[in-house]
């Protein structure tokens, strides 16, 4: 039993690793784009960086012109301008 258990974990890691090579040559981690009418949360980078800050949202892409976003908030409705930086998906 722990033979066929090593040989299907074997197989498992091989196409893992395969699929993962595929995934990290595709993806620029340095450029993300947010498409009008999509959605986003935003989170103010001040500081360090710190995983348990607060994201707000949702927000809807609602005007794109180059980095600089105007998202609208699907809550209130408000406006709010901002940078592509700032971003989450």
């Amino acid at each position: 039993m722990i033979a066929r258990q090593s040989i299907l974990l074997k197989a498992a890691q091989k196409t893992q690793s395969a699929l993962d090579s595929h995934h990290i040559a595709q993806h620029d981690p340095y450029y993300t784009d947010y498409p009008i009418n999509s959605y986003a949360l935003y989170t103010a980078l001040t500081g360090p960086s710190d995983k348990l800050k607060l994201k707000r949202g949702p927000y809807q892409v609602f005007i794109k012109l180059d980095i600089i976003y105007t998202l609208q908030d699907l809550v209130n409705g408000k406006y709010i301008t901002m940078i592509r930086n700032d971003l989450i998906q």
